[in-house]
């Protein structure tokens, strides 16, 4: 499976909001939609901590 880049997942997540509020049956896309947002923004958060150990061992060697 491949990564939707952030900035087309966060369009298709505000497009999948108003379609909710049209018609509830897209309420499994837009849950779709928010996890993988989630899932992104973990895997973000999880680089940044890696790279801010690599720094802190670099500055103590």
């Amino acid at each position: 499976m491949f990564d939707v880049p952030l900035p087309d997942l966060q369009k298709m997540h505000r497009m999948a909001a108003a379609l909710v509020l049209a018609d509830p049956v897209f309420l499994p896309l837009f849950e779709r939609i928010e996890r993988e947002l989630a899932r992104q923004e973990m895997a973000g958060a999880t680089l940044r901590r890696a790279q801010q150990v690599v720094e802190h061992y670099k500055a103590i060697a």
